[in-house]
């Protein structure tokens, strides 16, 4: 009998651990995006293909996600702005974390959701004064809703919060490379 928890598959869950601990090349993983431009500041971003392991795969259907800046700063707002696709990014792995580590732990999750916030400056965009570019600060309030006792859920939101992917992207250097294609 499969065991789900929280919408998780516990079983298929625990055996791609042991997949990964076994071979850690299990555990490798490749995403890419295709990004156009629309006109102003709208772009389109469509999943491709992405990697598992040492399989190559393609999503059952096309995902999009249309991007624009708000009218004050000069979009149509015809779509989420770049700064709050990160901060989506941030609060869906998150999900995906307490999700998977909660049904894990034994934990039944009744309601959970996340209040992110981002600030930041135009003026390291613009290239005044000496302000970086990127956002200069994020808060979390991640609200849950459990029958779990609070100290188990603090473990819970420790762990995750420790190893969420994209949290540790934003907060670490990663290596970007960027090339021209005429």
């Amino acid at each position: 009998m499969t065991t789900i928890k929280n919408g998780v598959n516990v079983d298929d869950l625990m055996m791609a651990i042991e997949g990964v601990k076994n071979d850690p090349a299990n555990g490798k993983l490749t995403f890419t995006v295709n990004s156009k431009w629309k006109n102003g500041f709208k772009a389109e971003h469509k999943s491709a293909n992405y990697v598992v392991g040492k399989e190559k795969f393609t999503h059952t259907h096309n995902h999009t996600v249309s991007t624009d800046e708000p009218r004050e700063i000069l979009g149509e707002d015809s779509g989420i702005s770049p700064a709050e696709t990160i901060l989506s990014s941030l609060a869906a792995r998150l999900s995906v974390g307490y999700a998977a580590n909660a049904a894990a732990m034994g934990i039944d999750i009744d309601e959970m959701s996340f209040e992110i916030t981002g600030n930041g400056s135009l003026e390291g965009f613009m290239n005044i004064g000496d302000s970086r570019p990127g956002l200069n600060d994020i808060t979390i309030k991640t609200h849950i809703k459990s029958s779990a006792p609070e100290a188990k859920l603090q473990e819970l939101h420790d762990y995750v919060n420790q190893h969420s992917p994209i949290w540790d992207t934003i907060q670490n250097p990663v290596k970007v490379k960027s090339e021209l294609s005429i």
